[in-house]
Formats: C-alpha cells, structure tokens, sequence
C-alpha cells in the first residue's frame, strides 16, 4: 500500500515542481521589467536636464545678443546728439551782438564744474533715450509674438467648428438614412402595380384593332390544299344535271353544295352525289388528305369531307318544302368510311310531326300537391 501511495504522490511531485519553476521565472521576469522602467525612467530625467540646460545656454544667448543690440543703439543716438549741440552753439554766437572783449570776459569767468555737468546731464539722457527705444522693441516683439499665437489660436477653433459642421452627429445622420430609406420603399410598392396597370392598358389599345388568331392547326394538314388544287376540283365539278356547284374551304372542312335540277328525282341525286365524290377521290386522295394520319404516339389531324345536293330551295309555303330533296355525303377525318344522310326527311316521323305539329287540345295539368311544394 505504501509503493502504491508513492506512486500515486510521484505526478503531484513532479506537478509541485512544475510549479516552482514557473513562479521562480515569473519573478525573475517582474524584477527584469522593473529594471528596464527604473533605466527608461532615468533615460528621460536625464534627456528632460539635457534640454533645460540647452534651452538655459540658448537663452542666455540670446539676452547676450540683446545687450550687444542695446548697446550698439545706445551709441548710435550719442553721434546724432553731439551734432545736434555744435550748430546749436554757433547759432547762440552768432546771435550775441557784444564785441569780443565781452565774450571773452564771459567765457572765462564761467567755471569748468557746469561745462561737467552738462556734459554728464547730456550722457544720462542719450542712455535713457536708448533704454526707452530697446523698451519699445522688446514690447514690439512681444506684442507681434502674442498676435501671432493669437492668430494660430483663432485659426484651429475655425478649422474644429469647420470639421464639426461638415461631420453631422450619428443619431440625425441615421434618422434621415431610415427617413429615406422607408420613403423610397413606398414609392416602389405604389410604382410597380401602376407601371403593370400602364403596360396592360398601352398593349391592349394598340392590339385592340387585330384578331385574335390561334394555332388550332399547328403541326397538321400535311399536306395542305392550296388554291390551285381547289381550282382544278372546280373545273371538275361540271354537271349536266346540276345548275351550280359551290366550293368553300374553312375551318379545315371541304364543303361542295351541288345545286341540282329541279326535276331530278332522290335516287338520280344520290347517283351524283357519289359522282362528285369519286372526282374529289381523284383530285384530292381520301386517303392522303380526309384521314387522320399517325406519327409516332401522335396523331396528325387532316381535313374533313361535306358534299350536299339539294333540288329545291324551302320556302314558307307546305308544297315547296314537300317537294324538296336534300341529301348529304360526310367524310370525318377520324372516320374510315363515308356518311350518307337524307335530310329533308326525319329518321323518325312520329317524333317530328310531334315536334313540328304539337297538340295543343290536352296540356299537360300539374298535380297539386306537387305545385303546392313547389309554392312553398
């Protein structure tokens, strides 16, 4: 148990350690650092002395360079004083009308002690003179340096206030961005219906004035009749028995009106009606151009056939419409075979007298327990 225990102390050992050694690095680097701060620190108090003794010598410099000024000035204003007081001195001969004697007289007995003190009195202002003039300069230079900073001063407040004017602040700029951005939304959702409602109205004014026309043939009547084939039928269509033959061909039917004599009877009007067929047969095959033809798993949709033969045209009187004989040929293009058809007579005659003639003497009485419920 106690080999296990050590075992099981031996990674928290090694982990004990582990940490030691960081800590021992972790101090060694904090004592490192504040070092290189106290070394910075002492660079820069001893760069700051630097300066202040360069900026002193600078300065002291300048104030010899100032006092050489001063003095050079002052000397300048002493010449300008001494030839100020020779003319003044020969003026004030000149104008003296005394003789000689008297002058001389006078000149001597002045004593030396007041030509001393004018002399000192003249010095002292020629200095004072100078002091002033330097005095002036000096207020001179500060006033144009203070003008100068004033100026620079003014200058920055108006390029803050420029750039603060042309910088709106975030909260207006964001406000107009979402102001306009809201208001162009709803210009596009009023736009868009009324640019579709334009549209529709300009294109059905200008296609108001053009049929309609559909593609119900597309990919069918092939072949296709064309004028000429219906001119060859017509000139085929010629019969001693018939007063007019009429060909038309629309809606991809064939129609053939045979206008017959009025003498002929029902059997000598079939016999012409199959007569016409046969030449149609001839001209235009059945098979090629009245029959639905296959194409693949489609079918290919082609003509349809309608001859008619008619002798007399109905009118109001019951002995035209007896006398009438109307019989009819069809061909579909789904159909194999023809049609024949009479059709001035019913298949059914009771039904149509019933229909055509109807008798009036008995109506139909309705029930009254059934118009009662219908009532209700």
């Amino acid at each position: 148990m106690e080999k296990l225990d050590e075992k099981k102390q031996e990674p928290l050992k090694t982990d004990l350690d582990d940490m030691k050694n960081d800590l021992d690095e972790m101090k060694k680097w904090a004592d490192d650092s504040r070092k290189k701060q106290k070394s910075s620190l002492a660079n820069t108090a001893s760069e700051k002395s630097q300066n202040k003794t360069e900026t002193k010598a600078k300065h002291e410099v300048k104030e010899k360079e100032m006092k050489k000024a001063d003095v050079k000035e002052k000397q300048k204003p002493q010449t300008k004083a001494q030839a100020e007081t020779k003319p003044k001195v020969q003026s004030k001969s000149k104008t003296v009308t005394k003789p000689k004697t008297e002058t001389k007289s006078k000149t001597e007995s002045k004593p030396k002690s007041e030509t001393n003190k004018k002399s000192t009195a003249k010095k002292t202002g020629n200095k004072a003179s100078a002091s002033n003039q330097s005095k002036q300069k000096n207020k001179a230079q500060s006033t144009t340096k203070g003008a100068v900073k004033n100026n620079a001063f003014n200058q920055k407040l108006k390029d803050l206030k420029n750039q603060r004017a042309k910088k709106p602040s975030g909260k207006k700029g964001d406000g107009k961005a979402e102001h306009n951005y809201l208001l162009w939304a709803t210009i596009a959702v009023i736009a868009i219906p009324c640019v579709i409602l334009l549209y529709i109205v300009i294109g059905s004014r200008e296609n108001s004035r053009t049929p309609v026309t559909g593609h119900r043939f597309k990919d069918a009547l092939d072949p296709a009749i064309t004028e000429e084939n219906l001119n060859a039928l017509k000139d085929s269509l010629k019969f001693d028995n018939a007063d007019e033959v009429e060909i038309t061909l629309k809606s991809a039917t064939l129609r053939i009106n045979i206008d017959t004599k009025d003498e002929l009877s029902q059997e000598e009007m079939k016999e012409l009606v199959a007569l016409a067929y046969d030449k149609v047969n001839e001209k235009l095959p059945i098979a090629t151009y009245f029959t639905n033809k296959k194409n693949g798993d489609e079918i290919m949709k082609m003509y349809d056939l309608e001859i008619s033969a008619y002798n007399v045209l109905p009118k109001d009187d019951a002995e035209s419409k007896t006398k009438q004989i109307h019989l009819s040929r069809t061909k579909n293009a789904a159909a194999e075979e023809p049609v024949d058809d009479v059709l001035s007579s019913p298949k059914d005659e009771q039904s149509a007298e019933e229909i055509l003639n109807p008798d009036t003497s008995n109506p139909p009485k309705q029930e009254a327990g059934n118009g009662q419920e219908e009532g209700e």
